[in-house]
């Protein structure tokens, strides 16, 4: 039975992966990659975010920090190719939350 749904599960993650969305944010993404200003910035975001839980953790004041995080994001979100990458991104996500979801409520339907 495990190799059954193991195999089903794949199945559906094929059905993501040639889905024209999982195909242009794979697009998007590999575009993004070789934009330098976008890949600066994000790394700049993702390093400022890892300051902010440090700081937080530690009690100081964090909120220059969030500032300067919210600039830098709004100076990606001026770039037309990252916000499509983030509206893809969101729509996969929700497409997994969904097919989560929907075997979760299955499986307490079965068992209960």
């Amino acid at each position: 039975m495990r190799d059954k749904v193991i195999n089903k599960i794949d199945e559906m993650i094929e059905i993501i992966k040639n889905s024209n969305e999982y195909q242009k944010y794979i697009e998007i993404s590999n575009k993004m990659a070789k934009n330098e200003d976008i890949m600066h910035l994000i790394n700049e975001v993702k390093t400022l975010q890892k300051t902010l839980v440090k700081d937080k953790n530690l009690g100081k004041n964090i909120e220059h920090i969030e500032k300067e995080i919210n600039d830098k994001v709004h100076l990606l979100e001026e770039y037309p190719i990252y916000l499509e990458y983030t509206y893809l991104q969101e729509d996969l996500n929700s497409a997994i939350k969904l097919i989560k979801s929907s075997i979760e409520d299955y499986i307490d339907k079965v068992i209960n």
